[in-house]
């Protein structure tokens, strides 16, 4: 048997972690890999801009997932590829460290922007920047005229109806981000990879091939997709033997002995999955990164995620331990993967990345929860993936599964990862979400077996289309806005939807809430015109079809995902401004329509001049402040509680009423569902709102997620649960966030842990809160990182459904997280 390492061994180098009693050790190999990556500059490659472009040269005229298939293979075959010194798990995206591929046939030209300085240059940036090498500019700048009218973004803008197109450009919808590059955010059937290889897939395709009557005219337009899988399965089996013939190179070199058996096993590995069923822990692992990685290559979305893992991997931990493994060697195998997993990265135009801030990826990985009849599913590949996050301390997303039956041993163990400070894992709980899927007709035992994707959407995998969120930011405080000044947009002066009436005529707050939801209903329709328009242009000229032959039931329906060959199909925006919008109404509903503090005039003028109007009686200030010390969510207020309840409430019921583009084509579903995701989006899109009602400033960051604005939960951790607590989470079965900063001194003690673990099974067992995150960097360090970065560079903080390292972001984001309220528990 060869062992990987051993953490314990005299060169091991300790974590600064303790786990479940223990002091957390990183072997040298897991080190030296470690400082490699963090020392990496992220950088730019045009390998798979240069394959795509010469492939598409070459099949001109010929059916789409066909042409997207030879595009995939050429890339395939022609990618730079090395295996890294002491790694254990192989492939990457590119040939650098943490390096990001360009993808020109989604969009090119604001990648010639950039490069051009408009706004900045890639390594200008001021946060998430990139280098690029004269000869891979060089590269991309040849290739770029040939897209020319052919690129994703030339299609969907071809697609958007005028009105849509008026309301993204104000501002009030966004989804630009996915106009450029892939949806992403999918787990595909990983499990059905390790139990079948990809040959079954193949035999899948041949067999329902074979039985294809091609005279019916539904079964023609079946036949590219069925001939793409084939393809694709040739492509995958190429790149893994590239692999194992690369690893049987170097071993025969290799004067190392342990080295040399190391490479191999690997050149074994590869050999073997993913294309023949896993029979051993370092296959499977092996199996489900090779997948997922040529799931980026294909697109350049976020959030291609690994599903339930613990599941996935225990009996293959079983079998290891018989076999004579130890604990150190999967978790060396494991912590590989974990690397591997931040290497990925993807790079945007500056107007999405400053939504995505961060270098996004978001490949989530879910532990615990429930097994298919309700039972409780943790085991101890659960705790082994915990400790790997402990030594490791990677940003990779991980979602700890809640249920009212989770022992104290999983609570205490999540808990002593998160002391780390990284913002990993975040809680998702299934008293709510298991509840929130059947309610949207998901079967009973898929519900329980739902696993989380990018930052907090559930997802059933293998069996769901992508994005079950991640459609159009919408900006509902900017909704607000225009309902106050008759539909009008105060910064540009356009008026999309006229209100009747503005907050200078209206008699009642009852009349200030229909222009707002008048508002609402009318954008709601624009981003159903905008996402469906983007999804038509991506069934017809993306196609996805090596992620839609590793979805059930696409192969046997002959259908890719957006053509309906899902078994569940649900997609929803993101509903932007929450605690904003919610203290915006109960302000001038108290101060103006009830307690006649200010009148309407006051307000609005205080509103037009940014409260700096020092001249008026009131003054501009004066007023900021009683708007200040209007009820506040997260405060456990009922006053604005119901307030937020309600406006969320007649949202959510509006947005179900909307239909995707696959509805009645054979999935269950075919919803638009809301979620409250925000990223980093609510800075950028605080920016283009003035004033409002609730005393802040134009341009300021909006509150992130269902979190109570900074600073104004002032009552305690317990009372802001509450107040998230109250709103129609049930609802939100596109997934929601919420975001608390803990001081992490206060949780040091045995009382403050079980402090800590009650509350949370209360919000998220007996409230039935859907998620929470936490932030445990002390504010002091996180001030400090920011003046000085070169002492902080894996320095992590959770930013929304996801955790970056904090001296990659910019200023802005970086104060929007130390203006977070601090709690103690």
């Amino acid at each position: 048997m060869l062992h990987y390492g051993n953490l314990n061994a005299p060169d091991a180098v300790k974590a600064g972690a303790v786990f479940e009693g223990r002091e957390i050790y990183r072997s040298a190999r897991l080190d030296a890999l470690r400082t490699r990556v963090f020392d990496a500059v992220p950088q730019i490659d045009s390998s798979r801009a240069k394959a795509v472009t010469e492939s598409y040269r070459e099949t001109e005229g010929e059916p789409v997932p066909i042409r997207r298939a030879k595009a995939l293979r050429k890339t395939l075959e022609s990618l730079p590829i090395r295996i890294n010194e002491g790694e254990l798990v192989v492939g990457e995206i590119a040939p650098y460290d943490r390096c990001a591929q360009v993808y020109p046939d989604y969009g090119i030209d604001w990648f010639i922007e950039e490069l051009d300085g408009k706004p900045f240059r890639f390594e200008d940036r001021p946060g998430d920047k990139f280098m690029i090498s004269p000869e891979d500019e060089q590269v991309i700048r040849e290739i770029a005229p040939y897209w020319k009218g052919k690129t994703h973004k030339d299609q969907v803008y071809a697609r958007i109806p005028r009105d849509a197109w008026d309301a993204f450009q104000i501002g009030m919808i966004d989804t630009d981000y996915l106009v450029i590059c892939a949806e992403g955010h999918v787990i595909v059937n990983l499990q059905r990879v390790l139990r079948e290889g990809i040959e079954g897939f193949r035999r899948r395709a041949e067999k329902v091939l074979e039985s294809l009557d091609l005279t019916e005219p539904d079964n023609l337009k079946k036949l590219p997709f069925l001939q793409s899988v084939l393809i694709n399965c040739d492509s995958v089996e190429l790149f893994a033997k590239r692999y194992a013939d690369l690893a049987d190179a170097m071993a025969a070199e290799e004067r190392d002995e342990q080295r040399r058996q190391e490479l191999e096993k690997i050149s074994q590995v590869c050999r073997h999955v993913p294309m023949h069923p896993a029979r051993d822990m370092h296959e499977a692992i092996q199996s489900m990164y090779f997948t997922n990685l040529i799931l980026n290559i294909e697109g350049n979305g976020s959030a291609f995620s690994y599903g339930r893992m613990d599941q996935k991997l225990y009996p293959y931990y079983k079998k290891a331990l018989e076999d004579g493994w130890t604990e150190d060697d999967i978790k060396e195998l494991f912590s590989n993967l974990m690397l591997k997993l931040f290497q990925v990265t993807r790079v945007l135009d500056w107007h999405s990345t400053s939504t995505f801030r961060g270098y996004v990826v978001a490949q989530n990985i879910t532990i615990g929860g429930q097994d298919r009849l309700g039972r409780d599913a943790t085991n101890e590949m659960t705790y082994l993936i915990l400790e790997c996050q402990a030594i490791m301390q990677l940003n990779n997303p991980l979602s700890a599964r809640y249920h009212d039956r989770c022992t104290n041993r999983y609570m205490n163990a999540v808990l002593d990862v998160q002391k780390l400070g990284g913002g990993q894992p975040a809680y998702y709980s299934d008293e709510n979400y298991v509840l929130g899927l059947v309610n949207r007709g998901v079967k009973l035992e898929d519900a329980y077996d739902y696993a989380n994707v990018g930052c907090g959407e559930p997802l059933i995998e293998g069996k769901q289309s992508n994005r079950p969120d991640g459609a159009a930011f919408i900006n509902i405080t900017k909704a607000l806005e225009m309902a106050m000044n008759g539909g009008t947009d105060p910064r540009t002066g356009r008026c999309l939807h006229k209100s009747n009436g503005d907050l200078t005529t209206f008699q009642s707050y009852e009349e200030l809430y229909d222009a707002f939801m008048d508002q609402i209903r009318y954008y709601i329709r624009m981003h159903v015109i905008y996402d469906n328009s983007l999804d038509l242009a991506s069934e017809e000229g993306i196609t996805d079809p090596y992620m839609s032959m590793l979805i059930d039931d696409c192969i046997e329906r002959g259908k890719t995902v957006k053509e309906g060959g899902a078994v569940y199909d649900y997609c929803g925006p993101l509903y932007m401004g929450i605690a904003n919008t919610g203290n915006c109404l109960a302000a001038v509903k108290k101060l103006v329509f009830e307690d006649h503090v200010i009148t309407a005039a006051e307000l609005k003028h205080a509103l037009e001049t940014d409260f700096e109007d020092m001249t008026t009686a009131p003054t501009g200030e004066e007023i900021r402040q009683l708007c200040l010390r209007a009820p506040k969510y997260g405060n456990d207020d009922d006053y604005v509680d119901k307030i937020m309840t309600q406006y969320l409430y007649d949202i959510f019921e509006e947005e179900a009423k909307y239909h995707t583009t696959r509805y009645g084509r054979g999935p269950v579903g075919g919803l638009w569902v809301p979620s409250c995701n925000t990223v980093s989006s609510n800075v950028p899109l605080g920016k283009i709102i003035g004033a409002t009602p609730d005393g802040r400033k134009a341009g300021e960051a909006l509150a992130d997620t269902t979190s109570p604005m900074h600073g104004s939960d002032t009552n305690g951790p317990t009372a802001a649960l509450n107040s998230v607590g109250k709103l129609p989470n049930v609802l939100l079965s596109g997934g929601t966030l919420y975001n608390m900063r803990v001081d992490p001194k206060t949780v040091e003690t045995p009382e403050a842990r079980e402090r800590f673990i009650d509350m949370l099974r209360t919000y998220l067992g007996d409230y039935k809160g859907q998620h929470i995150q936490f932030n445990m960097v002390d504010s002091k360090i996180l001030m400090d990182a920011k003046e000085h970065p070169q002492n902080y560079k894996d320095l992590m903080v959770r930013v929304a459904g996801y955790s970056a390292l904090f001296t990659a972001i910019d200023s802005d984001l970086q104060d929007d997280i130390i203006d977070r309220t601090v709690h103690k528990i």
